[in-house]
């Protein structure tokens, strides 16, 4: 049986969170959100708050947390970064 800390979930669930708050940064930063990436980062928003909320109520608390406070750091991250280009 896995641990707690084994969880695949959890951690899929943690990424999903990381990679859309990481995409909307990046669309912000572009002055333009447009419906298919905004469809898109909905879609892994959901899907990683399902499964870090499944984690977490099975009392693995972490992946929910470094999720959340990691997708809120990684869009504030895209936004805020300097980049060339459009």
């Amino acid at each position: 049986m896995l641990a707690a800390m084994d969880d695949p979930r959890g951690w899929l669930g943690l990424l999903c969170l990381l990679l859309a708050g990481a995409g909307w940064g990046f669309q912000v930063s572009r002055r333009g959100v447009t419906c298919a990436g905004l469809a898109v980062t909905l879609i892994a928003s959901v899907i990683g708050l399902t499964l870090t909320t499944d984690a977490f109520l099975r009392g693995h608390d972490l992946p929910l947390v470094l999720g959340l406070t990691g997708s809120l750091g990684a869009a504030t991250l895209m936004v805020f970064s300097r980049r060339d280009g459009p």
